[in-house]
């Protein structure tokens, strides 16, 4: 009886020492004092009462400087009282109501970002506006992401009606946190010099393997905003992909004609097949991607090397990629 015990309290002492030792050592798991804080300045601008608006006005701009920039703007005729904005704000308050989507994701990627960038600031504004700009749903600027709430409506939504199935697509909330990571990539990534579609590919795919470091249990097609069955398409087809690329020397090119057919967003890659269409857009991006993995796995590279990391040449011949 007494072995018994002693052995269960063995097991125990072992138990604990290496919860203790993970903890300490896995760099996506954090510790509960980090917090990002997400304001939501759309609620707060647009709850000023009617009445009071010149009275309560002076205080909401001193809180959110960056939203009133432009002095030409008369913030109460053209703005508050701007009834598409708010037709547009209705819709948003319905559909989110005080919760911004995805926020237990949000916040576990900002733990994992502050494990990397420790003296980092960062926090998250939402608003909304008129403009329905589908190429920028999130921007980051003076160490803040501003997140347009109008454009995570959902891809069925009334709003997206006049965009392309496959852009409208995109506007799902379950999108947010990856677009969020994604543009917070920019912040570390140096400006390029690019003049080959290899240097294109693996520059434009370091936003990818930042997001997928920030936010570990992702899977791809969140990370690439297109469906399950276009990221299972690349996967089944990963070695006719990189075929395809190697036979027609493609990788050393300087056309500008692939970074239309593979890079840019678009409904499908293009590469002249009867199965284009089942294709994602920005197929080259997604295979930066898999050789950044193949790099980092076989080099022991740390994701700051990555980002910073110009010689593509280089990466390509050391990933060992070999689909």
């Amino acid at each position: 009886m007494k072995k018994y015990i002693l052995l269960n309290f063995s097991l125990l002492v072992i138990i604990l020492i290496l919860l203790r030792f993970y903890s300490n050592n896995d760099k996506h798991l954090f510790s509960q004092d980090c917090n990002l804080v997400v304001h939501r300045f759309e609620q707060e601008f647009f709850s000023i009462n009617k009445d009071s608006f010149d009275i309560v006005f002076p205080a909401i701009k001193s809180r959110f400087p960056s939203f009133f920039s432009d002095t030409a703007i008369d913030f109460k005729n053209d703005v508050f009282l701007d009834d598409t904005l708010n037709l547009v704000l209705d819709s948003v308050n319905l559909f989110f109501g005080d919760s911004v989507p995805g926020m237990s994701i949000l916040q576990a990627g900002f733990c994992n970002y502050q494990n990397y960038f420790p003296h980092a600031e960062l926090s998250v504004y939402t608003f909304i506006d008129k403009s329905f700009d589908y190429r920028i749903p999130v921007v980051f600027a003076d160490s803040k992401l501003f997140v347009s709430l109008h454009l995570f409506l959902g891809s069925n939504h009334t709003f997206y009606k006049f965009l392309p199935a496959y852009i409208s697509y995109s506007h799902d909330p379950v999108f947010l946190p990856s677009s969020c990571f994604i543009t917070l990539a920019g912040r570390h990534i140096p400006y390029p010099e690019l003049n080959t579609f290899l240097g294109t590919i693996l520059h434009y795919s370091k936003a990818y393997v930042f997001a997928q470091e920030m936010l570990p249990n992702a899977p791809e097609y969140k990370l690439f905003k297109c469906s399950k069955e276009k990221m299972d398409w690349c996967y089944q087809n990963e070695s006719p992909i990189w075929r395809y690329m190697i036979e027609r020397d493609y990788l050393f090119s300087s056309s500008m004609d692939l970074v239309d057919k593979f890079v840019s967003l678009a409904p499908f890659s293009q590469f002249g097949l009867p199965t284009d269409r089942d294709s994602p857009g920005s197929v080259g991006v997604w295979l930066g991607l898999q050789i950044w993995n193949a790099y980092m796995q076989n080099n022991k590279i740390s994701l700051i090397e990555v980002l910073n990391e110009r010689d593509y040449i280089k990466v390509l011949n050391n990933s060992g990629y070999k689909p």
